[in-house]
């Protein structure tokens, strides 16, 4: 029987997501097929713990694993970390390290979806649909101030726009604003998560559209699922907490619509060479124009979550789902 390792928690800000995410895992896990490693990381001080119940997270020094220790205990890694150090690509090299085989998106994939800047400047270069956008990298431009974000909005954008940390998912850090004077705390606000930050385009009450992908050379994407929020922005507290959305499964698209999505999804899974299983979110405008948002390359597992949504829609359970992700693995 294969020991099968489930990796959550993190440093990350998506920490208390991540656990979220791994106790449906738990939950729905094939026991009759392999073995369930529990394998805590710490957000308090970046290390491994082996944990027999994912309820007590109790760690001490007589459970802590040691990287060189991870090829004795399982053979294959399945990755619930979300955000950063366990989405863009850190985890994953030191998985490839140890030569051991996990689930999911290779290194270099992890890390390019994960930087907004960077995917969104790999998409502009391949003339794939998205919103307007400027990057500001405090980190190598220290000189910039406020002042001239505000000169930036003024001469390309109109309101609302949002403002983004780079490195961060599940709408952490991110604000939308509406007028001038909200700016400050919102850079303020992303700066807590990343010192590169973006600007995008808002749109008016636009349709989100989230699409799952599962598979390696051989791809199946799912229905289109909708979001459909109560309010203008769906931040973490919404997600996690409140609920306030409703997923909309399948919902309804032109032909035109769907062959279009479909034909990018596939064109950007394979440029970013995604692996394994991934989201990619879409915007439909109020004149139906589509735009890409984001891939997301660890999505989430949760009660709420969309992608094992997207999948159960396909015909299969949650169980079979983990199983198809098991097997995708190298």
């Amino acid at each position: 029987m294969k020991k099968i390792a489930l990796f959550f928690g993190g440093p990350s800000n998506e920490h208390e997501v991540s656990i979220m995410s791994a106790k449906n895992v738990v939950k729905y896990f094939d026991y009759k097929k392999y073995r369930l490693i529990l394998i805590y990381w710490s957000r308090k001080n970046h290390r491994f713990y082996l944990i027999k119940n994912i309820n007590k997270l109790s760690i001490s020094q007589s459970n802590r694993l040691k990287i060189e220790d991870f090829s004795k205990l399982f053979d294959i890694a399945l990755p619930m970390t979300h955000g950063r150090y366990g989405e863009d690509g850190v985890l994953q090299a030191i998985l490839e390290s140890q030569k051991i085989k996990y689930c999911g998106c290779r290194v270099l994939s992890s890390a390019v979806c994960m930087d907004k800047a960077v995917f969104k400047n790999l998409l502009t270069a391949q003339n794939i649909p998205q919103v307007k956008y400027h990057i500001i990298d405090f980190q190598n431009d220290r000189q910039i101030s406020l002042a001239s974000i505000e000169k930036i909005i003024k001469r390309n954008f109109s309101f609302p726009v949002y403002i983004k940390p780079a490195n961060s998912g599940s709408s952490v850090g991110i604000t939308r604003v509406e007028k001038m004077c909200q700016l400050a705390t919102a850079v303020r606000e992303a700066q807590r998560h990343d010192p590169k930050i973006l600007i995008e385009q808002g749109l008016t009450n636009p349709r989100e559209i989230e699409m799952a992908v599962l598979g390696n050379k051989q791809l199946l994407i799912s229905r289109p699922g909708e979001l459909r929020l109560v309010k203008d922005f769906y931040n973490y507290d919404d997600k996690y907490k409140l609920g306030q959305a409703q997923l909309v499964i399948p919902t309804k698209l032109t032909s035109i619509q769907s062959k279009q999505i479909i034909k990018i999804v596939e064109q950007v899974y394979r440029l970013t060479n995604c692996q394994g299983f991934a989201r990619i979110d879409f915007f439909i405008s109020k004149n139906n124009k589509i735009y890409l948002n984001e891939i997301n390359t660890l999505p989430g597992f949760t009660d709420i979550s969309m992608y094992p949504k997207l999948m159960m829609n396909q015909g299969m359970t949650y169980q079979q789902l983990i199983n198809r992700i098991i097997k995708l693995a190298y």
